[in-house]
């Protein structure tokens, strides 16, 4: 326990107890309190308290797998040099973990053992420690999942040395295998549709028009396209050339589940790329680009520049 005492300096009353600092050595620190002794001694016992507590939650051994994930994300994953999306995914994936009951175990009881048992719960699915099915989750999300405690426990034991070694590296991942069928008929391999048939794009359309709704264009555009709706989203009229018919690929819109923000940043594999549509498109985007109530003047959204941890956000804003 941290011991204090308070004194009277001047008209002003101050309080001091011992702490540790970053060499384990105790010294005694001051702090300015006010005119009143008893509330002086007030500040002080709330001061210990938080002191306290503090320390007690530094201890390593009272750290758990959870806390130390908040402490990768804080620390290691934020401050990187990660894309924004990539950071935007591992925190997702922290959460999901935090969820599991071994995101309450202590760090320093976690083994190679509960980890290779987690990892294969997701990779297989079966029954959570409540008793509910849990479903096999995809190979990306393994991988997701993978990197993500790979990582945060190499942090754990360097530079936080909270730990000795890193159990992840004993853990194997494992996947199903694909079942394929030897004797399956030609006939019965037909009628994997890739995508929507055009009879499918006519209803939908169909629908969207007579609501009015402004998801018409961007479905217009992804259908002819191939592109992924975030990139559609994230379009702007300079990025479309309706003479060579062709349109350039920049950017990608999301949404920030763990900021609760819109944000344009760069496509999947940061590349830029054209590419060319059909006359049907050209003749949608024309009519489009006619009905704007403004012309080129015309805006609908905006973008703000966020700086968080020497990481930079491109919020969305829609006027």
């Amino acid at each position: 326990m941290a011991k204090g005492s308070v004194r009277r300096k001047g008209k002003k009353w101050y309080y001091r107890f011992y702490v540790e600092d970053a060499s384990g050595n105790r010294i005694q620190k001051e702090f300015p309190g006010t005119e009143s002794k008893s509330e002086t001694e007030s500040l002080l016992r709330k001061a210990m308290e938080d002191y306290e507590t503090k320390m007690f939650l530094a201890e390593a051994k009272n750290i758990t797998l959870g806390d130390m994930l908040d402490m990768w994300v804080e620390e290691d994953l934020k401050p990187g040099s990660l894309s924004n999306g990539t950071v935007m995914a591992y925190q997702s994936t922290v959460s999901r973990i935090k969820q599991h009951p071994i995101g309450k175990r202590k760090l320093k009881t976690v083994t190679a053992d509960h980890l290779q048992a987690f990892m294969d719960l997701l990779s297989f699915g079966g029954t959570n420690p409540d008793g509910t099915p849990a479903k096999a989750l995809s190979v990306g999300y393994i991988r997701l999942c993978s990197a993500v405690l790979q990582n945060s426990f190499r942090f754990a034991v360097f530079p936080k040395r909270l730990i000795t070694f890193n159990p992840m590296q004993y853990v194997v991942r494992r996947s199903k295998g694909d079942d394929y069928d030897l004797f399956e008929s030609g006939a019965d391999q037909e009628g994997a549709v890739p995508t929507i048939t055009y009879e499918q794009y006519q209803s939908l359309t169909d629908f969207l028009k007579a609501k009015n709704n402004p998801a018409l264009l961007p479905i217009q555009i992804a259908y002819y396209t191939g592109l992924r709706i975030g990139e559609v989203c994230a379009l702007t009229w300079q990025d479309i050339d309706l003479k060579e018919q062709c349109l350039t690929v920049r950017r990608s819109m999301r949404y920030n589940g763990t900021r609760h923000k819109l944000e344009v940043g760069a496509t999947k594999r940061k590349k830029i790329r054209t590419v060319d549509f059909c006359n049907a498109l050209a003749d949608i985007l024309q009519q489009a680009r006619n009905s704007l109530k403004y012309g080129a003047l015309y805006r609908l959204n905006y973008c703000k520049e966020v700086k968080e941890k020497n990481r930079t956000y491109y919020e969305v804003y829609i006027f």
